[in-house]
């Protein structure tokens, strides 16, 4: 093992570093402008012409699913609060049969291109609309946070030292990135960002590979020695509480897991980021071999991200003088893993890693602007309307604007959504800076407490076939008020004790579902209505298939 003077720390990047971003931006603008020519129509723009490869979907569903804020907050969380959070994984084989044998099969039939078309089938365009709505309250969030996160890790691994323009560099990271996204995401559409998505997980894995290996080599330590580390930061980092009734508690296994489901099932029924991957696949079962590859990378990655949370812990606890004056390991939780990128890897590397996390905001950026254009344009500018519902299910793809105009309209569109989302990272940033918040801390106050009241709307049209527009629309407001309250709760209440941020998507979603069953009983009638058609049940088991219908319909 090296002693202490043996490590140096690095003062910032070097010449290497830079010259590796300007490879990979140079790289993913090549990337966009070759998918970029070959689009015709929104169709190519949206989901791929739907003949995209079921290897690079899963991976894209991954990158998109598992942004900078969990690269990032998965280390913090293990450095600061210990295992517990990564324990919620128990959870997969429920998230597998769920997403493989419910929702994929399902949403693959209605071969939809916004999945917000389903809840006007199913309920009505208002239902639709409001639908369409939460996800983009959601994707902004999520997006204004990725941006946020990402620059601060750019920040911290740039140096302190180094300042190039007047006023703190993370609004000027934040600016930079928006504005490059915005120019990358108007250009590609969904294939560029599906190919970007594979690079990411390339260079994401990469990253906590080399921080994880300088740790195996440079301090001569092991898993062994990082356990015990945690055990000696605190009882919970390596014994968290198996279960409580007392919801301040900010983590249990049980919790944990809760979370872990819902999180899955719900982003996998409703968010349209996630449903579009799925669109531009070709068949159910490239859809499921998608999702397969997902869920082994997931679970790679969060178990790599974890150990390595443990291996800086260890490190830092060992070599505490190569930290900043002041600053702990628990102390700096998610602002260790960016610092350790910048201060401790060679020339080069850490550049490799700033061009992962400009990926992961870019990508992100281009995946939830081009999300929120297909939302746009498909529920709000060009929506199907079904208002002629005669008890046969429509070709919902029948209405489907493919024209170059409508292309270049949605362009324009992910180009503004992309600067909206740049202002309003800045806005997070301050809210973090004077709240001192956690990545994890974070997610269910700035987009998580949408998930829950969204999915639940879908979970109600699936498998409550009585509900109407009647009971779903006031017990989403209900689960909504519900996930406000929920995730703001210290804030609303002025008080320094919270419940637990890991059942900000479930309590919501499981709210909402049972207030719409309820008020069903009292306010719906019994029997067939317009909406009895789009059941899961009669989607997947009793309605014909889309080319099928089409044919019907000659």
């Amino acid at each position: 093992m090296l002693n202490e003077s043996a490590l140096t720390t690095n003062s910032g990047l070097e010449p290497l570093d830079y010259a590796a971003v300007v490879f990979y931006l140079l790289l993913t603008f090549g990337i966009a402008l070759w998918f970029g020519h070959r689009q015709k129509n929104t169709e190519d723009f949206f989901v791929g012409g739907r003949r995209m490869p079921w290897l690079a979907v899963g991976l894209s569903i991954l990158a998109t699913l598992f942004s900078t804020i969990s690269y990032l907050g998965s280390p913090g969380e293990v450095i600061k609060h210990g295992i517990g959070f990564f324990l919620g994984y128990l959870a997969i084989p429920l998230n597998f049969l769920v997403v493989m044998y419910l929702w994929v099969p399902f949403f693959m039939r209605l071969r939809l291109t916004s999945a917000y078309e389903y809840l006007e089938q199913r309920f009505s365009y208002p239902v639709r609309a409001i639908g369409a709505i939460l996800f983009i309250l959601l994707r902004l969030g999520w997006m204004s946070m990725v941006i946020f996160v990402a620059s601060m890790a750019l920040d911290r691994i740039k140096g302190s030292d180094v300042t190039f323009l007047p006023g703190p560099d993370l609004y000027w990271w934040i600016a930079g990135i928006g504005i490059v996204a915005a120019i990358y995401t108007s250009i590609g559409g969904i294939q560029a960002v599906i190919w970007v998505d594979v690079l990411q997980c390339i260079l994401l894995l990469a990253g906590v590979l080399m921080a994880i290996g300088y740790v195996l080599i440079v301090d001569q330590t092991g898993p062994a020695n990082w356990w015990n580390a945690a055990a000696e930061a605190g009882k919970q980092h390596t014994r968290p509480v198996i279960f409580s009734w007392d919801l301040t508690i900010r983590v249990t296994i049980v919790t944990a897991i809760i979370n872990n489901f819902f999180w899955t099932i719900c982003t996998h029924a409703s968010d349209q980021v996630v449903l579009q991957r799925y669109f531009a696949t070709s068949s159910l079962k490239a859809a499921r071999l998608s999702y397969i590859t997902t869920l082994v990378v997931d679970l790679t990655m969060a178990s790599l991200l974890s150990i390595a949370g443990l291996a800086l812990l260890a490190f830092y606890f060992k070599h505490a003088s190569l930290l900043p004056a002041g600053e702990t390991p628990l102390g700096m939780a998610d602002r260790l893993f960016p610092y350790f990128l910048g201060s401790q890897l060679p020339a080069g590397c850490a550049g490799l890693i700033i061009s992962a996390f400009l990926c992961d905001a870019i990508q992100t950026l281009e995946s939830g602007a081009n999300g929120i254009t297909a939302v746009v344009v498909k529920d709000f500018l060009t929506p199907t309307r079904n208002s002629d519902y005669s008890g046969a299910r429509p070709d919902i793809m029948a209405a489907a604007e493919t024209g170059a105009g409508t292309l270049s309209a949605a362009r324009i569109l992910a180009f503004v959504i992309s600067l909206i989302v740049a202002s309003n990272a800045c806005l997070v940033a301050y809210v973090q800076q004077r709240l001192g918040l956690t990545i994890f801390d974070m997610m269910p106050r700035f987009f998580n407490m949408f998930v829950g009241p969204l999915a639940a709307i879908f979970f109600v049209g699936m498998f409550l076939p009585r509900c109407t527009t009647k009971s779903i629309l006031p017990a989403a407001a209900i689960g909504l008020a519900l996930a406000i309250v929920w995730s703001w709760w210290e804030v609303i209440f002025q008080t320094k004790s919270r419940p637990t941020f890991l059942l900000a998507i479930a309590l919501p979603c499981v709210t909402t579902f049972l207030t719409a069953w309820l008020l069903s009983l009292v306010v719906d009638r019994p029997g067939e209505h317009r909406g009895s058609g789009f059941t899961w049940w009669a989607i997947v088991k009793g309605a014909p298939k889309p080319d099928e219908r089409r044919r019907e319909l000659r």
